[in-house]
């Protein structure tokens, strides 16, 4: 457990953010031991951990002193990030997917830098955006769009191609900078995104993109995107038109009908008719319920009444597995 002073630090990071400030001492939040004790223990379990990358040093052996020694490092500016290993790993199309695995110390960094960040960035993300997040997935996606696209006419399905390795780092900077002052906690992402990686032993600089597999990538993937996501928010604002739709003409006129055969079934009951007549009548009653249900209760063809819905999720688990 991190301690009640580390916590409500933590927690005054998303509070601040929600009030649209910018934040500062974030670096020397990052001094705490604490936080990385809950990184490791956040991490040491995942898919990978103990898998080497450049250099072969992994989360074994982990201590005191290790985090001493990557601490007076950070602080002294001597820290260096090693470069990723990539590997491929099969996608289902038969295709293959870079990964990224970075060193041991190197993932307990980007564990403290993705905590901060989701403190920062969680509270101010939209509720459309489920790629990515924690208790967020492609089934609470299918969730709110059951739930909220009602009379939906038209669907445009979009995917990304190759959006981890095409993000480019000036704009992601910039986007952090609208949320962060800390400009020595901005060097050390900065650090983090030009690393580069290596291939077959051979070192290839990286100027866009973040590596799959990484564990700050998608907190970064989701802040890149969450503009996307305010431009989605304005535009829905200024499409969406009516408080109301008009009723369906059709679903109307089954409602009277189903009105008045209730009628009838009472006014025959209660003057006696046989079971045939008012069993006739209550089949004529489901029958029209059934055409009903087909119908939608309001106009979905109503000029006056328009409304734009939005979703985002990613539809892939391993990147947050953390290698």
């Amino acid at each position: 457990m991190l301690p009640a002073t580390v916590i409500r630090r933590l927690e005054a990071l998303g509070a601040i953010s929600q009030q649209g400030k910018r934040l500062n001492g974030l670096f020397r939040l990052m001094e705490n031991p604490i936080l990385w004790y809950e990184a490791y223990a956040n991490i040491y379990a995942n898919d990978g951990a103990t898998t080497p990358g450049v250099g072969k040093v992994t989360l074994d052996g982990f201590s005191e002193e290790r985090i001493a020694s990557i601490i007076t490092r950070l602080k002294n500016g001597t820290y260096r990030f090693k470069p990723t290993r990539r590997v491929y790993v099969p996608k289902k199309n038969g295709k293959q997917r870079p990964l990224g695995i970075s060193s041991g110390d190197d993932k307990l960094v980007q564990e403290v830098v993705r905590i901060i960040l989701e403190r920062i960035y969680e509270p101010i993300f939209e509720t459309s955006s489920h790629g990515f997040r924690p208790g967020r997935s492609p089934h609470t996606a299918l969730q709110q769009i059951g739930q909220e696209w009602t009379a939906v006419k038209w669907i445009i399905d979009m995917d990304i191609r190759s959006y981890f390795d095409t993000m480019n780092h000036d704009l992601l900077l910039s986007f952090l900078k609208k949320k962060i002052e800390d400009h020595r906690f901005l060097r050390l992402i900065k650090a983090m995104l030009d690393a580069g990686y290596l291939e077959e032993w051979t070192y290839h600089e990286t100027y866009s993109g973040v590596p799959q597999g990484s564990i700050a990538s998608p907190i970064l993937a989701n802040i890149y995107l969450h503009e996307f996501d305010l431009f989605m928010k304005g535009m829905k604002e200024r499409f969406n038109t009516g408080a109301k739709r008009k009723l369906n003409k059709n679903y109307l006129v089954h409602s009277y009908t189903l009105r008045r055969l209730s009628r009838t079934w009472n006014n025959l009951k209660r003057k006696g008719a046989s079971k045939k007549e008012l069993r006739e009548v209550r089949q004529e009653i489901k029958r029209v319920q059934q055409q009903r249900r087909k119908l939608p209760s309001g106009d979905p063809f109503d000029r006056d009444y328009k409304r734009l819905h939005y979703c985002r999720y990613a539809d892939d688990v391993r990147h947050l597995t953390g290698c």
